[in-house]
């Protein structure tokens, strides 16, 4: 691959000499190859040829002979330097700059990265960054030696090149390793995840893997926000051999430490009886062993059909308080998960496409809202509109709960054909005056709509106790389930 390379440079460089026009006289070009002679100390040296192609051709082997790796000049660069005495800032000097940078990393680079030749140049190729990005990316990647790219240097591709001819700070990582693993961030998933490991291959064969992690560590933590989000998975499932019991299982997720959900912790078999005081005490735990941390925590209920209405988010907050505080006032989003979603593959496809419907369109999402209605038609005419590839969230007519056909029916349909966000009155029939507030909550959208019911629960908490309890703020259930965080 190598070879192939420098061939495909050889080639290039003859053609730009070719296509010059400050060297179409005989004059011109002796001129020209007097000027590379005298800064490769070889004057006089140099076979002539009468041909301009063929004469191009014996300078460049003559100069790629004195390419790093020996102990002369850099024979490219100085062709490119007297290429642009000549004619200054021209598109032909710029472009033998260029040349010359490709052909010094194609010889000095590791042979993965050589082997890896048309990725790298595709990639960095095809990036658009803003002339301050560069600037900046330049700067980070050289500890501020570098803050300006050279003027034949036009885009992240011919930066990384010129960076390989730059020198390396004691105790660092390369200049071109440093950039590379900067520009990636702009890079589709696959690519950026490709290039990072080779780049880290490489490192560790160097011996300063940890130098890189510290570097990639350092700069995952820069573009944190300030304020996180973190997610506390609680599961209730019943006992399979002990009915009216059930085990909580926990799981934690940090924005700050990745995508993923952290190991599961279980509990033992408890009553009923006991699940509130055992989940009072998870959440203790996991925010003593949190710490001090700018995180907003988000707990997420994940639960099976049978226990889907259970009110957790009126749960308290410590177990041992009386009057307590309910976790649904208490954290900046309190929602319920499918634990049967969760488990059946099938349901997962429709599930992840209304998801990006409402991740890329959060303030578009259209909403389903069934209406209580004892015609034999209802069930036939509530899956027809959950059917709707519009619709990206649904409002049940009633609880999912045992003995409430309709709302049985239109959950398990709402889950099978992939509703992310599924809402519901926890007492009651769904009422005008439901469909109404949760109509002007859904009119803000998607992106802060569990801001949005939080603070709408805290006004009926709010009121004490000497307010209507049937405030909807009271009895609102929500699922909101997100496929790209699998807590299993």
């Amino acid at each position: 691959m190598r070879e192939e390379i420098e061939d495909r440079i050889r080639r290039a460089a003859v053609d730009v000499l070719v296509g010059c026009d400050g060297l179409r006289s005989p004059e011109d070009r002796e001129q020209f190859l007097d000027l590379v002679l005298d800064r490769l100390g070889q004057n006089g040296r140099l076979p002539r040829h009468a041909i301009p192609r063929k004469q191009y051709v014996a300078l460049l082997l003559f100069c790629m002979k004195d390419a790093p790796g020996g102990h002369g000049p850099d024979g490219l660069a100085c062709l490119a330097a007297a290429l642009d005495l000549l004619d200054p800032g021209s598109a032909e000097s710029l472009l033998m700059f260029r040349l010359c940078d490709e052909w010094r990393a194609a010889r000095t680079l590791p042979a993965e990265f050589a082997e890896s030749w048309g990725l790298l140049g595709d990639c960095l190729k095809a990036l658009r960054l803003p002339d301050d990005e560069r600037r900046r990316l330049l700067a980070r990647a050289t500890l501020s030696r570098l803050r300006t790219p050279p003027d034949h240097s036009t885009t992240p591709w011919s930066d990384f090149l010129y960076l390989v001819g730059q020198n390396t700070a004691p105790g660092q990582v390369p200049p071109w390793m440093a950039y590379l693993d900067e520009a990636s961030a702009w890079m589709d998933a696959p690519h950026r995840q490709e290039i990072r490991a080779i780049n880290r291959q490489r490192a560790v064969r160097w011996e300063f893997g940890d130098t890189l992690d510290r570097r990639r560590y350092v700069r995952q933590a820069e573009l944190q926000p300030a304020i996180h989000d973190e997610h506390l998975a609680i599961r209730i499932m019943p006992a399979p051999f002990d009915e009216g019991h059930y085990t909580v299982s926990y799981w934690f997720h940090s924005d700050a430490r990745g995508p993923d959900f952290e190991g599961r912790r279980d509990s033992a078999v408890i009553p009923f009886a006991e699940l509130q005081r055992t989940v009072s005490e998870v959440i203790s735990e996991v925010e003593r062993a949190e710490g001090d941390r700018p995180g907003q925590l988000r707990l997420e209920f994940v639960l099976p059909l049978e226990l889907i209405n259970l009110p957790v988010e009126s749960w308290p907050l410590d177990a041992a308080e009386d009057p307590h505080l309910p976790l649904g006032m208490s954290y900046p989003a309190v929602v319920i998960r499918s634990l049967d979603r969760l488990l059946d593959q099938r349901w997962h496809g429709w599930w992840r496409l209304r998801w990006q419907k409402l991740r890329q369109e959060p303030t578009a999402g259209s909403v389903y809202m069934s209406i209580p209605n004892n015609s034999p038609q209802h069930p036939r005419r509530v899956v027809a509109g959950l059917l709707d590839e519009e619709h990206v969230a649904a409002v049940l007519s009633e609880p999912p709960e045992e003995g409430r056909t309709h709302g049985c029916l239109e959950f398990r349909t709402a889950l099978r054909t992939g509703y992310p966000v599924v809402v519901w009155h926890r007492t009651s029939e769904s009422t005008t005056e439901f469909r109404q507030v949760l109509g002007e909550l859904f009119a803000g959208g998607f992106a802060d709509l569990l801001p949005r019911i939080t603070r709408f629960r805290r006004q009926a908490a709010a009121l004490g106790s000497g307010a209507p309890e049937h405030h909807i703020g009271r009895h609102l259930a929500v699922l909101w389930d997100d496929p790209d965080r699998k807590p299993l």
